[in-house]
């Protein structure tokens, strides 16, 4: 009930401010093909190709999780059909973004690609220090999963690309109608607005603003990823009984904790 009322509600103000919903649209469609989609979809089709054929380990899907990005982590795991705290476990170490996009994308965008290394060190870390502290019995590995046909991952690939695309649409029309709905709200609100919603156009507007805490932010914003990146998960987790609000939280977590990694790793290594 809630769902439907957030989407009617969404939907009125799209016919209440049409241009700004069809300009925010384009702009989150144009992001996608700039910087979303060429560091996800390459890397996303190899480790599925990879994947049946790495046995059950939950350490190396974690590790390609880490590669892939989301919410390719989230595919990965699927396949070994995790439950209760392994999943909530899993689920809270593979909820990255791709290194790719932190490094090429974000680290262009900020200027210096060191600092786009430093935030996906401090991104990694920051999940793989939530996940280990979400306990669980121990478990033999899984049985390998069989081997996924080059025509399958480039199908599955494609659709995930598609998903992405359209989450990332209406989390930039949300944003955006809603800074029409109040125009006086100021700048660092729509930021923190954005973020909260569509990741990718969030880490542009905090870059908008010019404030010397850019990487920090930038760095937390990715760690909780905003609501478009959590619905992508939550679609591979629902399975293994991981809801949407576990993954907000984790995800929670992962900001707090990354972003204050990535603010001491500044301090120390990028100032002068």
């Amino acid at each position: 009930m809630l769902e439907a009322a957030a989407f009617g509600a969404l939907a009125g103000a799209m016919l209440a401010f049409p241009g700004a919903a069809a300009e925010a649209a384009t702009e989150a469609l144009t992001l996608w093909a700039r910087a979303v989609a060429p560091a996800l979809g390459p890397f996303m089709v190899c480790m599925l190709m990879i994947s049946g054929r790495v046995g059950g380990s939950v350490a190396l899907r974690t590790a390609m999780g880490w590669l892939s990005g989301s919410p390719g982590g989230a595919r990965l795991m699927r396949e070994l059909g995790l439950r209760g705290r392994a999943a909530l476990r899993a689920a809270a170490m593979t909820g990255t973004m791709s290194p790719m996009f932190l490094i090429g994308t974000v680290g262009a965008w900020l200027g210096d690609r060191r600092l786009g290394w430093g935030i996906l060190a401090c991104h990694i870390l920051g999940a793989l220090a939530i996940g280990l502290c979400i306990r669980h019995p121990e478990r033999k590995d899984a049985s390998a999963p069989s081997p996924v046909p080059l025509g399958t991952a480039l199908r599955e690939s494609a659709l995930a690309l598609l998903t992405v695309a359209l989450c990332m649409m209406l989390g930039s029309v949300a944003a955006r109608l809603t800074a029409c709905a109040f125009p006086a709200l100021p700048m660092e609100a729509r930021a923190a607005l954005q973020c909260a919603l569509e990741v990718t156009a969030g880490v542009k507007a905090i870059l908008s603003l010019n404030t010397s805490n850019a990487a920090p932010l930038v760095c937390a914003a990715c760690s909780f990823g905003g609501l478009s990146l959590l619905m992508q998960n939550a679609a591979f987790w629902q399975e293994s009984g991981v809801t949407l609000g576990q993954l907000a939280l984790l995800r929670l977590l992962h900001a707090i904790l990354s972003g204050a990694l990535c603010a001491a790793a500044v301090s120390v290594f990028f100032l002068h």
